[in-house]
C-alpha cells in the first residue's frame, strides 16, 4: 500500500510538472508579440539597366518606433543594406533580379517580403530583338526620342508606337515599358478631341510637328498596300495581323504569347507588338503580350473613337469602337510620303 502510494504521488508530481511545463510554454507563445500591418514597398516589375531606385518600407502599424529595416538585392549596387528609405542603382545586366526587404524590433517576431523585377536595356539588340528598323527616321524635337518610319502605300508611318509623354501613360504606369511599348492615349488625348477624314488630313493630336493621327482613309490606304487589293476599314483585314506583328523578344523570351494562328510575319516592317490597354482613365490595365490597339481619327459616334487590333491568337487586323475618354490604345503617327 505504501509502494502504492509513493508510485501515486509520484506520477501526480509528473504530470504536474509536465502541466507546469505546458503553461509555460503557451505563455511563451502568448508573450511573442506580432507586428500589425502588412510590409510593403513599391518597385515596378520592369527597370531600365542602371536606373536609380529610391524604395522606402510601409505599411507597419505597430509597433511605430524601433523597426530596423533590412533590404538585401543581389546584382544592385548594394547588395544588402538597412533603413526605412534607400537609394540604389538596378543592376547594369538584364535578367530577372529579387528584393527582399525584412523589419526586425527586439520585442516582435519579424515580416519579410519580397518583389522580383525585370531588368531591360531596350537599347541593345541582343535583349529587344526581333523590330526592323529601316534607315529613315525623325527625332521628335519635343523630348528627342527617335522614331523610324516607312512608306507603306501613299503614307509614311512610324514603325513604333509613340512615346511622348506630354499625355496619356505607360502601361502600369511603368516608365521602362514606355521603351517598348510606347504610352496608352485616351482618344481624346490622342487626337487632341478633333475627328477628321481624308488622306494624310488627321489632326496632330499628340503626334510630332509635322505628323498626324491616321484617319480612316489612312488606315484604307495601309490595308490596300498590305492586302494588294482595295479593301475598306469596317473590314476584318483578313491575314493582316501577321504581316504587322513583329515576332520580337525582350530578355529571351517571346513578346507576344505565340499562337500557330497567328505566327507574326511582319512582312510590312511596321513592328506591332501587343502594348495592351487601359480603362476605367488609367486606373486598369489589361491585356499586356495578348493584344495591341491603335487609335483612328475616325469616330463611331460623338462618345466613341475607333481603333483597329490585333489578338495573339488571331491574324486578322479587325476594327472595334470605345469610350474617347475611358479606354486608352497606343498612336502611330502618319504623314503623306513626298512630305
Amino acid at each position: 500500500m505504501r509502494k502504492y502510494s509513493i508510485y501515486l504521488t509520484s506520477l501526480i508530481l509528473i504530470f504536474s510538472l509536465s502541466i507546469s511545463s505546458c503553461k509555460k510554454d503557451d505563455k511563451k507563445d502568448d508573450d511573442n508579440n506580432y507586428m500589425i500591418g502588412s510590409l510593403e514597398f513599391k518597385l515596378p516589375s520592369y527597370i531600365l539597366i542602371s536606373q536609380e531606385l529610391d524604395l522606402a518600407a510601409y505599411g507597419i502599424l505597430e509597433p511605430e518606433t524601433g523597426i530596423t529595416y533590412t533590404w538585401q538585392m543581389t546584382g544592385f549596387s548594394i547588395d544588402s543594406t538597412s533603413g526605412q528609405s534607400i537609394t540604389v542603382t538596378a543592376p547594369s545586366k538584364t535578367g530577372d533580379y529579387i528584393v527582399y526587404l525584412t523589419a526586425k524590433h527586439n520585442d516582435f517576431t519579424s515580416k519579410s517580403t519580397f518583389r522580383e523585377v525585370t531588368v531591360l536595356d531596350p537599347s541593345n539588340q541582343e535583349n529587344f530583338s526581333g523590330i526592323i528598323n529601316g534607315a529613315d527616321s525623325i527625332i521628335d524635337n519635343r523630348d528627342g526620342n527617335k522614331y523610324y518610319y516607312k512608306k507603306i502605300g501613299n503614307l509614311h508611318w512610324f514603325t513604333s508606337n509613340l512615346r511622348w509623354d506630354g499625355a496619356g501613360k505607360p502601361y502600369d504606369s511603368i516608365n521602362a515599358l514606355n521603351h517598348i511599348f510606347g504610352n496608352l492615349y485616351s482618344w481624346n488625348e490622342a487626337t487632341g478631341g478633333v475627328t477628321a477624314n481624308g488622306l494624310a488630313n488627321g489632326p496632330q493630336g499628340a503626334c510630332p510637328e509635322g505628323w498626324s493621327i491616321p484617319t480612316k482613309e489612312d488606315w484604307e490606304d495601309f490595308g490596300t498596300a498590305l492586302a494588294e487589293t482595295p479593301i475598306s476599314f469596317d473590314n476584318e483585314w483578313q491575314g493582316l495581323g501577321d504581316k504587322v506583328a513583329a515576332n520580337a523578344t525582350l530578355n529571351q523570351k517571346n513578346i507576344w504569347k505565340y499562337s500557330n494562328n497567328n505566327l507574326k510575319s511582319n512582312t510590312s516592317g511596321w513592328n506591332a507588338l501587343p502594348g495592351g490597354n487601359s480603362s476605367n482613365y488609367f486606373k486598369s490595365f489589361a491585356n499586356l503580350n495578348l493584344f495591341g490597339f491603335w487609335w483612328s481619327a475616325s469616330e463611331r459616334d460623338s462618345n466613341n473613337g475607333e481603333y483597329r487590333f490585333i489578338h495573339f491568337d488571331n491574324e486578322n487586323f479587325p476594327y472595334n469602337y470605345a469610350s474617347k475618354s475611358f479606354f486608352a490604345a497606343s498612336v502611330r503617327c502618319v504623314r503623306k510620303a513626298n512630305s
